[in-house]
């Protein structure tokens, strides 16, 4: 991608897939820092409040949230 951006033009649908790649690594950022939070003590109501969720949403979103290695890649 970064070499793409310094071109007049980039291979075709290149941008897609950067977003999609990039949508997937700000969903694994959310899903660790809500693991953090958790560990730290955070409450769902406050894991929840950023996201615009209350506590009982934040709680079935993320509710099961543990950390994999290597994380799951995203399917097509």
């Amino acid at each position: 991608m970064v070499d793409a951006v310094g071109h007049e033009r980039a291979e075709a649908g290149l941008h897609s897939i950067a977003a999609a790649d990039f949508r997937h690594l700000s969903g694994e950022l959310v899903r660790c820092a809500v693991i953090a939070d958790r560990e730290a003590g955070a409450t769902w109501e406050q894991i929840g409040r950023p996201h615009g969720l209350s506590a009982d949403a934040a709680r079935a979103r993320y509710g099961r949230a543990r950390l994999l290695w290597p994380p799951p890649t995203p399917k097509d």
